[in-house]
């Protein structure tokens, strides 16, 4: 297929899953591929959810998984076996977080891959067309967070040889972005490239990840390793697409269910941070419908300490996600 959109999702986070299809079918179309990668087998509720979706489809090839859970198998494996001095506790993102990477492999020569804690505000038409001079297309601040954590630093010594003639510490930051959004080709990361990762790790480079493996962190080495030609749209001041995109930023403001960074509308809104347990909660008061709602949630809201009332734009994502079809 030319072009699509992927996501990552199971019955767990549904609500998350149908605010997105629901944004994208409002503000982009209803014929708009979308190919959702299992987190694992609880499907039911979803393959129902998308029973009546002509243009949603679970991406059902194991061997595709299968691949990816291999590779991070012996990523993590490497991880564990590596001293650190001095002696830290070591993290790591669940292992099916991960299956994101299975995007590589799927359907769509190219594609976006999106969180499904997200909602999309307009076309994504002009993200596609980087693609015709990039590699790798982004859209966040994530830089700012990996310079703060020394995610930057700990990759600059391992990536100064090969990046130290053409960046700075500084403007070698810039490469790094989010795993929430992002846009390339299929084929982008290959068989081949995953070997030779693993053995560059098992050479030393899996020092650059200290104390945390995440899957932010490995698809940022993967994208450094490849020596990708990038575009981040935060990046590019002269772009009319240059906007915030994450649920923590306040200054946002809505016009009929889009967001808006001033006077341009947002692409996506990444409700990142928020926990699902906490949107499950809000779903499920909402659903009950009771009377007296407004006194009666913020009464409960404070007495059990859910703080769903400071969920930010929670009533956007409340519109989407029970917007009738």
């Amino acid at each position: 297929m030319p072009q699509g959109i992927y996501t990552l999702a199971n019955d767990n986070v549904c609500d998350w899953l149908l605010a997105l299809l629901n944004s994208i079918e409002i503000n982009w179309g209803t014929d708009v591929p979308i190919c959702i990668i299992p987190y694992d087998d609880r499907l039911d509720r979803v393959s129902a959810e998308i029973a009546d979706r002509d243009n949603v489809f679970l991406l059902d090839e194991s061997e595709i998984v299968d691949k990816w859970m291999r590779f991070i198998s012996q990523f993590q494996e490497l991880y564990d076996r590596y001293p650190y001095e001095p002696a830290a506790v070591k993290q790591s993102s669940p292992l099916n977080y991960h299956r994101k990477y299975c995007a590589f492999d799927g359907p769509f020569d190219r594609f976006i891959f999106l969180d499904c804690d997200t909602l999309v505000f307009q076309p994504l038409d002009y993200v596609f067309s980087k693609l015709d001079d990039y590699d790798f297309v982004v859209h966040d601040y994530q830089r700012v967070t990996s310079v703060r954590l020394r995610a930057v630093q700990n990759f600059w010594e391992i990536f100064k040889p090969v990046y130290g003639d053409r960046y700075t510490p500084d403007t070698f930051a810039e490469r790094f972005h989010c795993s929430g959004f992002w846009a390339t080709r299929k084929g982008a990361i290959s068989t081949e490239d995953l070997e030779n990762i693993l053995q560059d790790l098992g050479n030393g480079d899996i020092k650059a990840f200290k104390t945390a493996l995440t899957e932010q962190d490995i698809l940022n080495y993967m994208t450094l390793k490849k020596q990708f030609s990038l575009y981040n749209f935060t990046l590019d001041k002269a772009s009319k697409y240059n906007t915030g995109s994450c649920v923590s930023s306040p200054h946002f403001h809505e016009k009929d269910g889009v967001l808006y960074d001033r006077d341009r509308k947002l692409t996506y809104l990444h409700y990142m941070g928020i926990k699902n347990k906490r949107l499950k909660k809000l779903v499920r008061w909402t659903e009950m419908n009771l009377p007296h709602s407004d006194f009666l949630f913020y009464l409960t809201d404070k007495i059990a300490n859910w703080k769903l009332q400071a969920i930010p734009y929670k009533n956007l994502f409340l519109r989407y996600r029970f917007m009738p079809r």
